[in-house]
């Protein structure tokens, strides 16, 4: 996922601009309260994730080329998938609502789409709607100290690892959160993260075993 951004671009500086406007004002947390039961399963997600991320690393090893071994059919994939029932983190994304204002919510998922022009015409609608509600206030230092993000959807296996590992940032998809989207370009999605919010965003990168998300530098 080779990608050069072109920050100098005027509609580019724009839509990041508004970006930060409009995270800046809305209400962020980095963390929830949780049992130790949740605890517990998350523990297993992240063991999960690591073994589904092992068995995707080792998918061109070269008894896997002699076998005509897929990936999915590995001891390391099948264990992984076991403690991914047994954590059922489905229920515990538990920021998934954060900095997706149902009032930007997109028309069709990124992933459903099958085009890059179609993805496009998604993110610029969101942008589009984004730039008449946001207010004109003034961006404090601490906002702008975010990270840029790309998405990659034609990348994506989709396996919801980054979901649970993240609580919600991503979704099942590996997309963020529409609040946070600034542009389609080069077949990718470019996001701000806030600083807040970095790390779990991280915690997401870290179990997605096809890097369709990573980080600007």
């Amino acid at each position: 996922m080779d990608v050069t951004l072109d920050l100098g671009n005027e509609t580019l500086r724009q839509s990041l601009a508004e970006t930060f406007a409009w995270c800046g004002n809305q209400q962020i947390v980095a963390s929830v309260e949780e049992t130790e039961d949740v605890k517990r399963r998350r523990i297993l997600g992240r063991q999960a994730g690591q073994l589904i991320h092992r068995a995707y690393t080792q998918r061109n090893r070269l008894w896997n080329r002699v076998l005509r071994r897929n990936y999915t059919e590995t001891q390391p994939w099948r264990q992984g998938m076991e403690l991914y029932r047994r954590a059922d983190l489905s229920s515990i994304a538990l920021l998934e609502g954060q900095l997706r204002t149902p009032s930007l919510c997109p028309s069709s998922s990124l992933s459903e789409v099958r085009t890059a022009a179609d993805r496009d015409d998604i993110v610029r609608s969101v942008v589009a709607r984004r730039s008449v509600l946001v207010s004109a206030q003034a961006q404090s230092s601490d906002v702008r100290a975010g990270k840029l993000l790309l998405y990659a959807p034609e990348e994506n296996l989709a396996d919801g690892a980054a979901r649970y590992a993240s609580n919600g940032f991503f979704d099942n998809d590996n997309v963020p959160p529409w609040d946070t989207w600034v542009a389609f370009s080069q077949g990718a999605l470019l996001s701000w993260v806030p600083p807040l919010l970095i790390g779990l965003a991280q915690s997401g990168i870290d179990v997605n075993p096809e890097g369709c998300i990573r980080w600007i530098d």
